[in-house]
């Protein structure tokens, strides 16, 4: 452990020593987009990101100078299992790795590598859920541990989200307009929110018997602070008002575009658009705010495009997509194209 963090601060110290480009989304080699022609294109493929060489910038002398030094001419620690992924809206991502036990930063303006072990005197065991505040807070839930943790944006570890019950097993994580988070217990069947100031307000949504979520996974939150729950065993995709109230089901199960085999993570667009993640059926699904599929994207394989078990997703205030490609260790970047969009 105490090498793998003398190591990141190495690489950080390396990186920020001098002026880089940003990392290029792009990758000019690669033309795919989702509709296929002659309709217009709204999502188009970027690239892939395995892992810190991908994110480095190139070595120059003075870094292989180092390496023969040292002895060390490894970059990092490559995604493992990547399963949820978030960010501060701009640069920064934050990828929690389930086979690894860690949470991989990366910094694509200033091409800077970190990775969180340690929560306190807890050793992170499985993070499956990552969300950033107004502030750049980070808060990362631990299933195994039971825990929900926070840090500031520089790492340093601040404290805990407590409810009134421990968690049984805490999952996705959204951040909402006023900074209140909430937080899914899949076991407890349920949500927590918690205030601004991270005190616990209540459970969410309302008790009521057509509200009762099934092992639910994930959430996210719109521009409105509507609510969306991955309500897993359901099958389906339930929109809540911000003081708890149904306002609408999306999906229900089945294996045809439009509904749900396994709904993994959700996540908001800069137009309000809706997309869930399926890791059975392998591809992401976007609707718009009254539920109507617009378009489906992917199938299994290891190709742009293609994936293996899907878990989470994430977006950015530029509309890039980020998804963690679980079982093919990556994360694949798109670009939602607003309507008109120059191509």
């Amino acid at each position: 452990m105490l090498f793998k963090a003398f190591l990141t601060v190495s690489l950080l110290l390396f990186t920020a020593c001098a002026a880089v480009e940003p990392l290029t989304l792009h990758d000019p080699q690669i033309n795919l987009a989702w509709p296929y022609p002659p309709n217009e294109p709204r999502i188009r493929f970027l690239r892939t990101i395995n892992g810190p060489d991908d994110i480095l910038p190139p070595r120059g002398k003075i870094r292989k100078y180092f390496d023969y030094l040292t002895g060390e001419s490894d970059q990092g620690i490559k995604l493992d299992l990547p399963f949820a992924i978030g960010g501060d809206g701009e640069s920064v991502l934050y990828i929690a790795d389930t086979g690894m036990g860690i949470v991989h930063r990366y910094d694509l303006e200033s091409r800077e590598v970190g990775y969180l072990l340690m929560a306190g005197e807890d050793v992170l065991s499985s993070p499956v859920g990552v969300a950033v505040d107004s502030a750049k807070n980070l808060y990362v839930s631990d299933s195994l541990n039971g825990k929900v943790y926070k840090y500031d944006k520089n790492g340093k570890f601040l404290g805990e989200l407590k409810p009134e019950k421990p968690f049984s097993r805490p999952a996705g994580i959204a951040v909402n307009s006023k900074d209140e988070k909430y937080v899914v217990d899949v076991l407890a069947h349920k949500l927590y929110l918690f205030d601004k100031e991270d005190r616990f307000k209540s459970p969410f949504p309302r008790e009521s018997e057509d509200q009762e979520l099934s092992y639910p996974s994930n959430v996210a939150v719109d521009s409105s602070d509507n609510v969306y729950i991955t309500d897993s065993m359901n099958f389906t995709i339930k929109k809540f008002t911000p003081d708890g109230e149904l306002k609408g089901k999306i999906g229900d199960i089945g294996d045809a575009p439009g509904s749900f085999a396994r709904p993994k993570g959700i996540a908001i667009d800069g137009e309000g658009h809706l997309y869930v993640i399926d890791a059975t059926l392998d591809d992401f699904q976007i609707f718009n705010s009254g539920g109507k599929l617009l378009l489906h994207v992917g199938k299994n394989g290891a190709r742009p495009g293609e994936f293996y078990l899907p878990s989470g997703i994430y977006i950015d205030k530029k509309d890039h997509i980020f998804i963690a490609d679980t079982y093919n260790s990556r994360v694949q970047v798109f670009q939602y194209l607003r309507e008109g969009t120059k191509q």
